[in-house]
């Protein structure tokens, strides 16, 4: 009888965790009725636990067995987008979100049962190596990604600081994978960089690389900047923003519209009232002509804000498609260190489209500088005869003396590729000796258009 009254407890304990952690249903005898399915199942998980406790060979952990009935629940939504974060996700969330960690930097997600990276954070070690959105990692340090959890992926490539990770990516165009060994650092991301291009008069470029807490603020400092410079032209470069809070992609989208445009909205599940608009309720900072670049490594709060300003008639998008993640998440706290973030909603654009898995088409497509493949392999060789490593040594900044200079040794080494490439990798790779220009006129195909195009509107 005693015996009895222990497993009714614990049962009651189980349906008790799982009911009010996950769906804040108050258990009664109408709920028991109504959910009759519900707890049939939870019965199961009820006699499945207790003959593990029972019969296992081993004294099983009751945490293990806990978080692991969680991420089966959360995994049978077949959303890559809702997880469980446990005590070391949980930290590493608090890290995106303030934007500082130690790892490569960048942004992943699970795609057809794959890991595909979103985006390269900008000046990062993966970036930097030449990791690109849209690849897909099929390995770290020679494990097999495969069927395992993004917050299992998560921890594998982060690490501590100057430890190397060794990630093989396979690319579309490519027949073999790829391996890239990068050294891990501890990562502040600056959100914001801006400046006027010398080249062209009164034209501001404001490079937007994340949506956290500390963006709207730098976003404004830059815009009361370009006021104060007399800029008339704008450029905001969202190229490989893989995306962030979005409030603050509200808030900042108000810097730039006209007071009660609509900037998105979200509806979650088919048949609620779960619906929000969310609209512009100030008056703009800034009201000159804008130009808006993206690429496929624009994604979530990139999109928000890319698609208010092309749905308004705001500014003009240019660049290539953008990533297509449509889709809100809402983080629920299950104690102090632990939660789950659940997707709630998916957004809509002004024009009341869902970008999600489709993205944004931009209004002038223009594509980034390419290697064509044949270069590629040839590069591939440069790089194994450590002919740029030695050229390195000598040289550490990049003019046109250094370029004809690196171009000589590569005809001496019979290595034939154009003097653009040639100087495309070179540039690349001194760059990684000092910090990043703001912006490159030489090589970036797509800001160049946007500077013709914004002059011309």
């Amino acid at each position: 009888m005693i015996k009895r009254i222990k497993e009714l407890k614990i049962h009651l304990a189980v349906i008790t965790f799982l009911f009010g952690v996950f769906f804040g249903i108050n258990i009664s005898a109408q709920v028991r009725a109504e959910e009759e399915p519900a707890h049939r199942y939870l019965d199961y998980f009820h006699q499945v636990y207790q003959t593990i406790k029972t019969n296992f060979v081993e004294i099983p952990n009751n945490k293990n067995i806990f978080y692991g009935a969680i991420r089966g629940i959360i995994s049978s939504l077949n959303d890559p987008y809702s997880r469980f974060l446990d005590e070391d996700a949980y930290i590493a969330l608090k890290e995106d979100t303030t934007g500082k960690f130690v790892g490569v930097g960048i942004e992943v997600t699970i795609k057809d049962s794959e890991i595909v990276v979103i985006s390269p954070i900008e000046d990062t070690p993966a970036m930097n190596a030449g990791i690109l959105s849209e690849d897909v990692i099929v390995k770290i340090d020679d494990v097999s990604t495969k069927d395992k959890e993004l917050s299992d992926i998560i921890k594998m490539i982060k690490g501590l600081p100057h430890t190397k990770v060794k990630l093989t990516i396979r690319r579309a165009g490519y027949n073999e994978p790829i391996d890239f060994i990068i050294e891990r650092a501890p990562i502040k991301i600056e959100t914001v960089a801006y400046g006027i291009l010398k080249e062209y008069d009164k034209i501001g470029y404001l490079k937007i690389k994340v949506f956290s807490e500390q963006t709207a603020k730098d976003v404004e400092e830059a815009l009361i900047s370009f006021r104060k410079n007399g800029v008339e032209r704008v450029i905001v470069d969202l190229r490989y923003n893989p995306g962030g809070l979005l409030d603050k992609a509200i808030k900042i989208s108000e810097y730039f519209l006209e007071k009660d445009k609509l900037i998105v909205s979200t509806k979650g599940r088919e048949g609620t009232a779960n619906v929000s608009e969310f609209r512009s309720e100030i008056e703009p900072l800034y009201k000159g002509r804008l130009i808006v670049l993206v690429n496929n490594g624009s994604a979530s709060a990139s999109e928000i804000f890319s698609g208010a300003m092309k749905d308004n008639n705001r500014g003009k998008l240019v660049g290539a498609k953008t990533f297509g993640k449509g889709s809100v998440q809402k983080f629920f706290n299950l104690n102090d260190n632990i939660g789950v973030t659940l997707t709630i909603a998916k957004y809509y654009t002004p024009s009341g489209i869902s970008i999600h898995g489709k993205g944004i088409t931009p209004d002038y497509a223009v594509k980034a500088e390419e290697i064509s493949k044949e270069e590629s392999e040839i590069i591939k060789q440069i790089y194994k005869e450590k002919i740029m490593e030695d050229f390195l040594k000598d040289y550490k900044e990049y003019s046109h003396t250094t370029r004809a200079k690196f171009m000589a040794l590569l005809k001496e080494k019979k290595y034939f590729v154009s003097e653009r490439s040639a100087g495309f990798i070179l540039k690349r790779e001194m760059n990684k000796f000092a910090k990043s220009p703001l912006y490159d006129l030489e090589f970036d195909n797509q800001l160049v258009e946007a500077v013709r195009i914004i002059n011309s509107i």
